[in-house]
């Protein structure tokens, strides 16, 4: 890729963008230098590490701060053997290290194993750990030595502070001694040269013996160091000699030490920067919505948006949104001329095409649909702009040509991407239009892709006739004289220059004058590229009116297949739960007949009754009797669970007509049927189902009445609620997926029991649950109406829902 492609089609500016999202300089650095590959290979490498910071951007792993100052001229000045470099080198020394060892320790952990790109860049870290804690022990923050360092310079440190205040101490008290009397200028001890002295007036007559050290602006004060203090003067500056020293010998042991460490810590600084880079890429992804690109071997382009005008846009308050760009070559063409209305985004959308190509074949993700495809260029060539150059001594038309013949000599070789803007212009209509046709005819020679902007009718209708290239037009609104911003393929567009001036602005007079200058025959084509466009505009939103209707109709056959499988669970848990009541029935009058048979053997051995056999006759009777009680249970639970098949004729399916549902295990009535009788909508109190044909069974007498109460046999009807059904349910407390379950449950039940109104107590807190139960219930077609409680004969007030139930 050459200078003039990366500048005409904002590579850089880009990448600065992109370089916005880096902790370092160091890293913006390298994303400043991300380069388009032309070998999938190395395209792939890049990506690899892209792709494990956008997963674990996903997760809830986040690494640790990556801000680190570049120490490459520190590294140098310490290579030279004996070379000793500052506390404050040694401190950023320190805080790379720093941000090394929590990079490893985050790596090392089990939920990271899987970013195998990420593990294989990371290997080599080194967090120097001796030399990081020797360090961290001797120079503080500011660079300073500590008093940790060493022992010795603690004790020189402890020695120099107890001789400094044995010295301020001898000489406040030689201040405030009567021989001074007025002799001192000022009554405090300060210092000169390194020197404790004490302030003397000049004249004074103190007797006070010493070195004068320095003497004040106005000569009338002297700086004197008493002959009293001098030794211990001398014991303090010999310490703080001794002290330097210390300090020297401490910061070239641990300079030594960096020159050890030099090569793991410069490894150290380029690790963190490669993976500061690729998190800003991370982040500046999931903040433009761009997704990795995959490469197919063609282009096509879904949802494209240039990522510069995305943030241009951005950073305007209420600006408008990016129109997002569709462009694909048909499989038999190389070429694609853009034309259509000025101002229309033509030049936008050659720029999103070039730019997003370099961005893909750079291996970062690309601001657009994953369904997006791209391939992969030797080269990436753009004209695009006014070429002109008063330097060069070129015009606009000269400099597009000079361009273009570039091209043409760098198009000799390899697959190629060209873009031209404004294809033959800046000179007669007529030879650009005809210099415009050689060009896309060479470059199709060649092999290369080629997409166009132009306006000139020679070039459209070269195009339009030509079987490996294709015309695409920017959508013009006639309506309101503005550019929609969205590219037609397979057609050519009108240029719509006179609508384009009229809304900019130029006056009537001129706009009338310049149509009669036009001829019939170009007006004409005008009208019907413009009535075309009109059509396919037309088609587009009758496609979209119908793509909405059938999403609507799946949502709905969804929703209403939700509520068949809630029933056929409700069927279910109510043919279990009456099947168990009986069961329990049969076992208490077990257990009353055991008990009842008990008390009348126990009765036969005291009192005159009938005979044993008589006795044991009736006995066995009514054990007879319960036996068979429980088997007609039995029998009645499985008839309940498996009826057999019998579909109904065909003759006899008529709306209006009753029927048996096996599977919902309940009458209805049907309510409409389609052309072919396959899909019949059966309504079940007051609820329709659509049903197939063979689901449908003949209504019977056994089925439609319950049995009599002379039979013992116990019949599971659904969809039936048998006992008491509440009118109210309590969800307080409860997680809102959690509560919406037992609420539809709830509902189901009341519909079943034919309770027009219930009550749902969900309380105040936070309105998180109350919110969530009026979001479900505006969804549910079995639902009439619901409100909060407010009267004040309601129990709870605004802490439950009212709802009234469609029966």
């Amino acid at each position: 890729m050459n200078k003039h492609t990366y500048k005409v089609l904002e590579y850089l500016q880009f990448l600065e963008l992109v370089s916005g999202y880096t902790q370092s300089q160091l890293g913006a650095d390298i994303v400043k230098a991300i380069r388009p590959h032309n070998q999938l290979k190395d395209i792939q490498t890049k990506r690899g590490l892209y792709a494990d910071l956008l997963a674990m951007a996903e997760t809830a792993l986040s690494h640790p701060p990556l801000r680190i100052d570049d120490i490459s001229q520190i590294l140098r000045e310490v290579a030279p053997e004996g070379a000793v470099v500052s506390g404050i080198d040694l401190v950023a020394v320190k805080s790379v290290l720093e941000v090394c060892g929590d990079l490893a320790d985050f790596l090392a952990k089990p939920e990271c194993q899987d970013f195998s790109n990420l593990q294989q860049l990371a290997k080599p870290l080194n967090p120097c750990g001796q030399l990081k804690y020797d360090i961290a022990r001797s120079i503080d923050t500011d660079g300073s030595v500590l008093d940790s360092a060493s022992p010795k310079l603690r004790e020189l440190r402890r020695d120099c502070v107890a001789t400094e205040s044995r010295i301020q101490r001898r000489l406040e008290a030689i201040i405030k001694s009567p021989a001074m009397g007025d002799g001192t200028q000022d009554k405090f001890v300060t210092m000169r040269n390194g020197r404790f002295v004490i302030p003397v007036k000049k004249d004074a007559r103190t007797g006070l013996t010493g070195i004068v050290h320095d003497l004040s602006q106005s000569g009338q004060t002297m700086f004197v160091e008493p002959n009293e203090t001098l030794g211990w003067g001398n014991d303090l500056a010999r310490l703080r000699i001794e002290e330097r020293d210390e300090v020297r010998r401490i910061l070239a042991v641990l300079s030594g030490q960096v020159r050890l460490a030099s090569g793991s810590i410069r490894t150290n600084q380029q690790i963190i920067a490669q993976i500061d880079a690729a998190a800003a890429v991370s982040r500046w992804a999931i903040a433009y919505n761009a997704y990795l690109p995959t490469f197919g071997g063609y282009l096509s382009l879904k949802q494209a948006r240039h990522p510069l005008l995305l943030a241009q846009f951005r950073r305007i308050a209420g600006g408008r949104e990016v129109v997002p760009l569709d462009l694909e070559l048909p499989k038999n063409s190389k070429t694609l001329a853009i034309t259509g209305s000025n101002t229309g985004g033509k030049t936008i959308a050659l720029k999103t095409t070039g730019l997003l190509a370099l961005i893909a074949q750079s291996g970062l993700p690309v601001p657009a649909s994953p369904d997006s495809q791209f391939d992969i260029y030797d080269g990436i060539y753009a004209d695009i702009g006014d070429e002109q150059s008063i330097e060069a001594n070129l015009s606009t038309y000269s400099g597009h040509i000079t361009n273009i013949a570039s091209i043409l000599q760098d198009t000799l070789n390899g697959k190629s991407l060209v873009l031209l803007d404004e294809l033959g212009s800046g000179t007669d209509p007529l030879e650009g239009g005809a210099i415009g046709c050689a060009i896309l005819n060479e470059l199709l020679k060649r092999n290369a892709i080629t997409i166009a902007t132009t306006h000139l009718g020679m070039v459209k209708n070269f195009v339009q006739q030509h079987p490996r290239m294709t015309n695409a037009a920017v959508r013009f609104d006639i309506e309101s004289l503005k550019p929609l911003f969205i590219l037609d393929i397979g057609r050519p567009g009108a240029s719509y220059a006179l609508l384009t001036a009229k809304r900019i602005g130029l006056p009537k007079t001129v706009l009338d004058t310049a149509e009669k200058y036009l001829s019939g025959e170009h007006l004409k084509m005008e009208e019907m590229l413009a009535k075309i466009e009109a059509d396919q505009k037309a088609i587009e939103d009758q496609t979209r009116q119908i793509t909405q209707a059938n999403k609507e109709l799946t949502e709905k056959r969804d929703q209403l297949q939700v509520e068949l499988d809630t029933l056929k669970r409700e069927r279910k848990k109510l043919s279990n739960e009456a099947f168990q009541k009986a069961q329990a029935i049969v076992d208490n009058t077990r257990r009353e007949m055991e008990n009842l048979v008990r008390e009348l053997r126990e009765r036969a051995k005291s009192q005159a009754l009938p005979k044993e056999d008589e006795g044991t006759e009736g006995i066995a009777k009514i054990r007879e009797k319960l036996a068979d009680r429980e088997r007609r249970i039995q029998e009645g639970f499985r008839t309940s669970q498996e009826r057999p098949k019998a579909p109904i004729e065909p003759i006899l399916l008529k709306v209006g007509a009753k029927v048996w549902i096996e599977k919902l295990h309940a009458h209805g009535k049907i309510q409409s049927l389609s052309d072919n009788k396959k899909q019949i909508v059966v309504n079940i109190d007051g609820i329709p189902f659509t049903m197939k044909a063979s689901e449908l069974q003949h209504p019977t007498e056994k089925d439609a009445k319950p049995a009599s109460p002379q039979k013992s046999v116990v019949k599971v009807i659904a969809p039936v609620v048998t006992g008491d059904t509440s009118h109210e349910i309590n969800l307080i407390g409860q997680r809102v997926d959690d509560a919406l379950i037992e609420l539809e449950s709830f509902i189901n039940r009341s519909i079943l029991a034919r309770i027009e109104e219930v009550r749902v107590v969900h309380g105040f807190g936070t309105g998180r649950l109350r919110t969530g139960i009026h979001d479900w219930l505006k969804k549910q077609p079995a639902i009439k109406s619901f409100r909060l409680g407010k009267e004040p004969n309601e129990p709870g007030g605004a802490g439950c829902t009212v709802v009234k139930l469609k029966l």
